[in-house]
């Protein structure tokens, strides 16, 4: 816990984490000791917030429900353990959720399924970077980061998105379902987010630091959101190698 002090989480404010509970070594408690840590470092007031994201069943597998009770988190073990813990809140959209835990929990995660983009303007990741939230990585570097997509999204960067539209049923907590028309993220498409890391850190954006094994990151979420959306509006092809 220290060691996130340190690194610069904040009490009583809003993190989003993404994780790798392998990369970090040994951990009482498992993926449990890792969110028991984090809830003791933002306290009662703070607010912690996960991705819960579903895409690989979504557009890999072709699966179009989406049960916010029941359908798995692909992105780590810490993420799926999170979902399932009582008092937790998860958002609706069906391919990039997130659950949320904490005084603004319902806030951020309320009216996901209803956005543009799955990351994008009034999505969860721009609601927290929008109210001075931070982003921290355990053990994961910035290729892990969406809120780049948040920035793509936001910025209606014109290689996003796919042209065609997908329904999805959603079932919420309750057992109700309800139909969804939504487009998911083009794939296939290369990014350079880790090119960035050096340039955050010279601007005072992102701070490093190493908890157990592991390298972690820490972004302050609205100065992330201000310098990268002047740089996409700069060049619309920032974040990937080559122009689309």
């Amino acid at each position: 816990m220290k060691e996130l002090r340190s690194l610069g989480v904040r009490p009583g404010g809003i993190v989003l984490v993404h994780s790798s509970l392998s990369t970090l070594g040994y951990v009482s408690k498992g993926a449990g000791g890792v969110i028991n840590a984090l809830l003791t470092v933002l306290g009662e007031h703070g607010t912690l917030v996960m991705p819960t994201h579903s895409w690989d069943a979504m557009e890999r597998g072709g699966c179009r429900v989406f049960d916010v009770r029941e359908t798995r988190s692909c992105v780590g073990a810490i993420t799926e353990e999170f979902r399932r813990l009582r008092g937790v809140r998860r958002s609706m959209h069906p391919t990039h959720s997130v659950a949320a835990i904490g005084p603004l929990a319902m806030e951020l995660v309320s009216g996901h399924e209803y956005c543009s983009t799955p990351c994008g303007a009034g999505s969860p990741y721009d609601k927290i970077m929008r109210q001075h939230g931070q982003i921290l990585f355990l053990g994961v570097d910035l290729d892990s980061n969406t809120s780049f997509h948040a920035i793509e999204g936001i910025a209606n960067l014109r290689y996003l998105m796919k042209l065609k539209l997908d329904t999805f049923n959603i079932i919420d907590s309750e057992g109700e379902s309800k139909t969804v028309t939504i487009r998911m993220h083009e794939v296939g498409i290369e990014r350079r987010f880790n090119y960035w890391e050096n340039i955050l850190v010279g601007n005072g954006i992102l701070r490093r630091a190493v908890i157990g094994k592991a390298q972690c990151l820490l972004l302050e979420g609205k100065l992330f959101l201000d310098f990268m959306l002047d740089q996409v509006a700069r060049d619309p092809n920032a974040l990937v190698p080559h122009p689309l």
